[in-house]
């Protein structure tokens, strides 16, 4: 599932189903945060080629390539554009909700153009459970008061070559520090 360029950034062979011999498919690896190029056990931020962000100011954490470049849009870092060089980019906004007001309220008065009833519900690598639109390409994280959105904005060609780092990012969110840890990768006969 990982386009050629996505197999450029991971480092995986574009004519191979599995890179690295280990029995998975390349871009499962990529979806349960495991090095698609690196023989089990190797978690995929052990591996170099993504590295972890941490919000300065809201502290949620998630993995993005190496090689992309990370900005906050304003002061307080409530909006974040995770860019790849194409012009692909990964916006990571943070709000805060009316403490009475349920996610589907602020959905409905935020979210303009999108309907509740589209959004999936999802459990991350980390056990954070989110709900995102079914092509994928947008996610929403609820944690006390604080609402996190993830939006995959495609460059000026509009084709979606970075769909599998738009889910790296979705399955590497995490409002804050926890003590989830990825499971060792087992290894295939």
């Amino acid at each position: 599932s990982l386009t050629d360029i996505e197999e450029e950034i991971f480092g995986t062979d574009s004519g191979q189903w599995d890179s690295d011999g280990d029995g998975y498919y390349d871009g499962q690896e990529v979806f349960n945060l495991y090095n698609p190029k690196g023989t089990a056990p190797m978690k995929i931020i052990d591996s170099g080629i993504v590295q972890e962000y941490i919000n300065p100011n809201w502290q949620y954490r998630l993995y993005y390539p190496v090689g992309w470049q990370v900005g906050a849009v304003d002061e307080e870092a409530n909006q974040v554009l995770i860019s790849a060089l194409t012009g692909d980019y990964v916006e990571v906004n943070a709000f805060k909700k009316e403490s009475k007001e349920t996610f589907q309220d602020w959905f409905a008065r935020k979210a303009g153009g999108q309907k509740y009833s589209e959004l999936e519900i999802f459990s991350n690598r980390f056990l954070e459970s989110g709900q995102r639109i079914s092509d994928e390409l947008a996610a929403y994280f609820v944690s006390g008061d604080n609402i996190y959105v993830l939006i995959y904005h495609p460059g000026a060609s509009g084709f979606i070559p970075f769909r599998q780092v738009m889910v790296l990012l979705r399955q590497s969110f995490r409002p804050s520090k926890t003590l989830v840890e990825i499971p060792a990768q087992v290894i295939l006969p």
